[in-house]
C-alpha cells in the first residue's frame, strides 16, 4: 500500500512539473517539536529542534501548486560521563517533502494555502565509546514514510522578493510539529492565466 501512495505520489508530482512553471525558490530556519528515536527513553534519543529548510514552488495552475522540499535538523548531541570514559551520542536527521498547495484567496501581497503531501525521513543514530580501551563506534539508521498537512502563507515584498511561514505536522513513526520561515526568490515564471508569477 505505502509503494503504491508513493508511486501515485511520484506520477502526480511529474505530470505536474512537466505541465506547470517552476516560480519560486528558497529556503529558511525553523523549529521542530522533535521524536525519540525507536521510541528509546531519554535526551539522548530525541531528535533536535532546530531546522534548515530548502524549497521550491511549481504553479501548476491556480489555486494548485507542487512544493518540493528539504529539511535538515540539526543534529542533537549528548554526551555522557561513564565510569569507563565518555559516551557521545548523536541523532542525525534529514527529510523530503512533496507537498499540494491550495491558494485559498486570489493571488496578491498575501497568499494563504493549506497543504498535504507526502514525507521522506532518514535518520542516523551514532553512539561514539571514549573508552579505554576504545570501543568501536556503532551507527543505527531508520527510515520513515509519513504524511504532512498544514497552512502557510506568502507575503509579496519585491517583485523579485516574498517570505514565506508554514506550519505542517507530520504524521509517521516520527509524528513531529514543525514551523519554518524564511525567503523564496521569484525565478519570473508566468501564471497559466497569464499574470505574472510572484
Amino acid at each position: 500500500m505505502k509503494k503504491l501512495f508513493v508511486l501515485i505520489i511520484i506520477s502526480v508530482a511529474t505530470f505536474s512539473v512537466i505541465n506547470g512553471q517552476f516560480t519560486k525558490v528558497g529556503g529558511g530556519l525553523g523549529y521542530s517539536s522533535a521524536y525519540q528515536f525507536h521510541d528509546m527513553p531519554g535526551t539522548a534519543f530525541k531528535s533536535g529542534h532546530f531546522i534548515i529548510a530548502m524549497k521550491g514552488i511549481y504553479q501548476v495552475s491556480l489555486p494548485i501548486q507542487i512544493s518540493p522540499s528539504f529539511t535538515y535538523l540539526v543534529p542533537h548531541i549528548t554526551k555522557e560521563i561513564q565510569p569507563e570514559g565518555t559516551q557521545t551520542t548523536t541523532i542525525s536527521t534529514i527529510m523530503f517533502d512533496i507537498n499540494g498547495h491550495y491558494i485559498f484567496n486570489t493571488p496578491d501581497r498575501f497568499e494563504f494555502y493549506g497543504l498535504a503531501g507526502l514525507d521522506i525521513l532518514l535518520v542516523w543514530e551514532k553512539e561514539v565509546y571514549n573508552y579505554s580501551p576504545n570501543l568501536p563506534a556503532t551507527i543505527e539508521s531508520d527510515n520513515a514514510l509519513g504524511l504532512n498537512i498544514g497552512a502557510g502563507t506568502y507575503m509579496k515584498i519585491t517583485e523579485q522578493i516574498s517570505l514565506y511561514a508554514e506550519l505542517k505536522y507530520i504524521v509517521s513513526n516520527y509524528d513531529q510539529l514543525m514551523l519554518n520561515a524564511g525567503v523564496l526568490i521569484n525565478l519570473g515564471g508566468q501564471k497559466k492565466n497569464g499574470n505574472p508569477g510572484k
